[in-house]
């Protein structure tokens, strides 16, 4: 844990010098592709933990409904059979549920050819019939999807109370697992490209104001140069007027390291010219 700890102070070290000196730049030689890649991870794991909560939160909380509405919607003893395409039941009624401006009637004892009106204030309208299920948003049309190749099953609601309860620990945490990783990458990979875009122009640039500099060394810089876009990404998220800051930002920080690198170039190539061009007798050469 020490380590860890030790780790992370030279990353957040490492991402101040990167937004606070422009000569972190001029000493990228020794630093590995590896690293900058690993330094862009490290935003990126940042950027999706939160999300990752808030899908976990989520799903604990449909869970937590889903149980609820079970117990207390549907008749203790009630059974469902799904038979060659064909779901029965023993409810002497049709069910229904309403959350917001949704409404699922289950109703097992007819076909869902004919399409109930909807409840008042429901956009949403879903039943579940003997042969399929019907489903309404806004004003389209129906959809249809029948039970026709679905897998026979009979099961009661306390055997379904009970999955629920024995799997749904499971079910969230592999769940969150797998929203951790897929965000992750996403937001990896939607980093790196935007490294080597940057970096390629950087590469570009620096050839033209005849301060070429290796590839590698430019995608290098350009994923440090990151480092103050991404930051301000995640703190102006919520503010839609101030979208195209992080954008502005990244191209200021690419602008800045080629300028440095030129000015520093152009002061090279004086003294060097003052060391080499023709003295007068008597002149001293500069030391």
């Amino acid at each position: 844990m020490k380590a860890f700890f030790a780790w992370m102070k030279q990353w957040a070290r490492t991402g101040y010098e990167a937004v606070t000196r422009v000569a972190f730049y001029r000493r990228l030689e020794a630093r590995k592709t590896g690293e900058a890649a690993g330094h862009l991870a490290m935003f990126a794991v940042l950027w999706t933990l939160p999300i990752s909560v808030m899908f976990f939160i989520g799903l604990r909380q449909v869970s937590n409904r889903l149980a609820e509405g079970l117990r207390s919607g549907i008749p203790a003893g009630s059974v469902f059979e799904m038979k060659d395409g064909t779901l029965t039941s023993n409810l002497r009624e049709p069910l229904r549920f309403s959350e917001g401006t949704a409404i699922v009637v289950l109703d097992a004892a007819t076909a869902t050819s004919a399409l109930p009106p909807y409840a008042e204030g429901a956009i949403d309208t879903i039943v579940i019939g003997s042969d399929g299920i019907t489903e309404r948003t806004g004003d389209h049309d129906a959809r249809f999807t029948s039970f026709k190749n679905a897998p026979n099953f009979k099961v009661s609601r306390e055997e379904l109370m009970e999955k629920i309860a024995r799997w749904a620990p499971l079910t969230l945490f592999i769940g969150s697992l797998l929203t951790l990783v897929v965000m992750f990458l996403a937001f990896w990979g939607g980093f790196l490209l935007n490294a080597l875009l940057h970096g390629f122009t950087l590469w570009l640039l620096l050839k033209v104001i005849k301060r070429p500099r290796p590839w590698r060394e430019s995608f290098v810089a350009a994923a440090y140069a990151a480092t103050a876009p991404i930051v301000l990404n995640l703190a102006l998220s919520g503010f839609e007027r101030f979208r195209a800051v992080p954008d502005i930002a990244y191209w200021a920080f690419i602008a800045w390291i080629a300028y440095d690198a030129y000015k520093g170039g152009t002061h090279e190539r004086k003294e060097t010219a003052a060391i080499d061009r023709p003295h007068a007798e008597g002149e001293s050469k500069p030391v």
